[in-house]
């Protein structure tokens, strides 16, 4: 079961990419490229979820799969690779869809552990495109995935907490 969580991330948006407001529940970041060369907007997104349980990521990746398969005709796993260390463990997968409408599509995820609040936290992020579109973004998603951070509190954040 995963909750939701709030954590200071700091991150660098990739040229080219436009931040929008996200519309589903959990996700803290989305942003867009406007010049698709398919017919489908290639988005980036950033989820974090308070994870009460132990699974390993890979378990954590798979509850993914599971999530897109509910809405998608086609959903095929092309890879995955457990990544990081004990203490830190991740997961990165990519996976090949088909909507309904027979738009087919690449999803490239990455699941990272960062130490939270109360416990683990997952970071869960997505660069989805058109297969064609996806040659040429990925590094964009790659430098976004490096970026990503922890933020540190400032002592002049701190003294500004109780205003």
């Amino acid at each position: 079961m995963a909750d939701l969580v709030t954590l200071p991330l700091g991150f660098d948006v990739p040229e080219g990419w436009t931040p929008v407001p996200p519309i589903s529940p959990g996700l803290v970041f989305v942003a867009v490229h406007p010049k698709p060369l398919a017919d489908f907007t290639p988005n980036i997104t950033l989820g974090i979820q308070q994870r009460q349980d132990s699974l390993p990521m890979k378990d954590i990746a798979d509850e993914a799969v599971e999530r897109l398969g509910r809405t998608m005709a086609l959903l095929d796993v092309l890879d995955r690779q457990e990544v990081g260390s004990p203490d830190a463990p991740g997961c990165t997968q990519t996976v090949r869809m088909r909507t309904g409408e027979g738009q087919d599509l690449l999803q490239i995820q990455v699941f990272l552990t960062v130490p939270g609040p109360a416990g683990r936290v997952v970071l869960e992020l997505v660069c989805t495109a058109d297969p064609q579109d996806a040659r040429t973004l990925v590094p964009d998603f790659r430098k976004f995935v490096a970026s990503v951070h922890v933020r540190r509190e400032t002592p002049q954040e701190k003294e500004n907490d109780g205003d």
